[in-house]
């Protein structure tokens, strides 16, 4: 999920020199077996961030020729096997997805950090460019790798263009989660609004209206902050913690089909 529970991530970050601490991430070792996949079985790949850290993920090739890859940037828990075993229904149908995995998580060297993390998801969207480059790039931030894939979409001068963002559960800014008297100091972490404010490809913000840690509210201020190229999905039914993937992964491709129909149509529109 984005974020522990609220009391103990803010107990744990009491005191620590660097504002967002290594309390927030939870890293799980690997398992001592490959997965069991439901469908296709995925390649596993490597790519190198621009500080040198080693890191691997899944890849499912898309099965049309230049079709459209999806990279799934994933919350502060788990590895990349659990990632995948999450993600995989986003390549039911033969989409292209690419599921990231974070330094320090795994087997991954490295120890996560903000800046870090964005360092990874950059060099997830560039092998993506790598392994795909005729199809659409999008990426999906679920929980904290919400604040990954806007920060990633906003930075275009690192290279790491992409074509459309979809968030599960983004939170607006982690300085809402820590107690007035502390709050100046986190003020830049994970700043989801200033990311988005920069980001100029469209955003689709899917959020459980039951969401016990992360108010939905969160998605209204980050659509308000957007500036007209977001738009809020509610979840409605369970809370965002129990979700199954699979049920939102249909509307989703959905969605970044016709993304990619508006943005191919876009052209002969304005020469008429």
């Amino acid at each position: 999920m984005v974020i522990a529970p609220l009391t103990l991530l803010l107990a744990s970050l009491s005191g620590c020199i660097n504002p967002v601490g290594r309390s927030l991430y939870a890293p799980a070792p690997l398992g001592s077996t490959t997965p069991s996949w439901t469908a296709r079985v995925p390649q596993l790949v490597d790519t190198t961030t621009k500080d040198g850290v080693r890191l691997q993920g899944w890849f499912w090739p898309p099965e049309a020729a230049g079709g459209a890859v999806l990279v799934y940037l994933p919350g502060r828990a788990g590895n990349r096997d659990i990632a995948a075993k999450a993600a995989q229904a986003f390549a039911q149908g033969g989409h292209g997805l690419l599921v990231a995995s974070y330094r320090g998580y795994g087997d991954n060297p490295g120890v996560p950090d903000e800046r870090g993390l964005y360092q990874d998801g950059r060099a997830f969207v560039d092998l993506a460019k790598r392994l795909v480059p005729s199809g659409k790039h999008f990426v999906f931030g679920d929980g904290l790798g919400s604040a990954v894939a806007l920060n990633v979409a906003a930075d275009t001068a690192a290279g790491a263009d992409v074509d459309g963002v979809v968030t599960l559960g983004a939170f607006d800014s982690f300085a809402r989660f820590v107690p007035g008297l502390e709050r100046g100091l986190y003020s830049a972490a994970f700043d989801n609004v200033a990311a988005i404010r920069r980001v100029k490809v469209p955003v689709l913000l899917m959020h459980g209206r039951k969401d016990e840690v992360v108010p939905f509210a969160a998605a209204e201020r980050l659509r308000a902050a957007a500036g007209g190229k977001a738009l809020v999905v509610p979840i409605d039914g369970e809370a965002y913690h129990s979700f199954d993937l699979s049920h939102i992964a249909p509307v989703v491709w959905r969605a970044l089909d016709q993304i990619a129909a508006d943005e191919a149509a876009a052209p002969a529109a304005r020469t008429r």
